[in-house]
């Protein structure tokens, strides 16, 4: 679910004292995700709010309403750094130094930003109630939204707040100019499983050991890896 709230500055600020024509109104996207599974990829659809500039991580993601210990991860291709929810109500950066699969996992830092179009990974502990939890993110919104791929391991969402069908999808995929053997795995279930990959006649998608013609729909926030042999580009969502 997504939200638009005008929210004016005088009136948050000296309200009965101030120049009304010094401050003026300002629009925040929130944007409510319910997760489906433990680890939930979501993405970064808005910026800074009151600007254009890319959101701090610790800004984008409400923490206050998450269960203690819930992890944020971000995953800039070759590493993940890592906050956690604590019981002060706030992300905080815990020592830390693990693998994430081969990936390090360091701790975050309040400089990292995130610009729009990238995605983020929410990992609640086990046993979670996940149908009573709304991840919420929240922001500036921004119309114009881009991803970038790169040669490698990229972590994405859909960040339009729409689904995107598949006659759509494939048509945005094409213009990162993949090539044989790039790979997109999705939300199958409890988990990323299913895939598509792509091949001398285009993207293909695979169901156990059968190859279909295809892609499924993206839904609205759906999070997703691209794991590119080459391929590169960007997708104009």
């Amino acid at each position: 679910m997504k939200k638009l709230l005008s929210v004016s500055i005088a009136a948050l600020a000296f309200a009965a004292v101030a120049d009304p024509a010094v401050y003026s109104p300002i629009t925040v996207e929130v944007r409510n995700i319910t997760p489906s599974v433990q680890n939930t990829i979501i993405p970064v659809p808005v910026t800074t709010i009151g600007s254009t500039d890319p959101v701090s991580v610790h800004d984008l993601v409400k923490a206050a309403n998450l269960p203690n210990d819930t992890m944020l991860y971000y995953f800039n291709g070759t590493s993940y750094n890592a906050w956690k929810k604590d019981s002060t109500g706030a992300w905080t950066t815990p020592d830390i130094s693990s693998t994430i699969g081969t990936n390090a996992v360091t701790k975050g830092s309040d400089e990292i930003h995130v610009s729009v179009g990238a995605a983020l990974w929410v990992s609640f502990t086990n046993g979670t109630d996940l149908a009573s939890q709304t991840i919420v993110v929240y922001g500036a919104p921004v119309e114009s939204k881009t991803s970038t791929i790169a040669v490698g391991t990229n972590l994405l969402a859909n960040p339009t707040g729409a689904a995107v069908d598949r006659t759509t999808l494939a048509t945005k995929l094409a213009n990162i100019t993949p090539v044989k053997g790039d790979k997109i795995t999705y939300l199958g279930g409890s988990s990323y499983d299913g895939y598509f990959t792509y091949t001398a006649t285009g993207w293909k998608k695979v169901v156990g050991k059968t190859i279909t013609e295809g892609l499924d729909e993206l839904p609205a926030n759906g999070g997703f890896w691209y794991i590119s042999k080459g391929g590169a580009g960007t997708i104009n969502w």
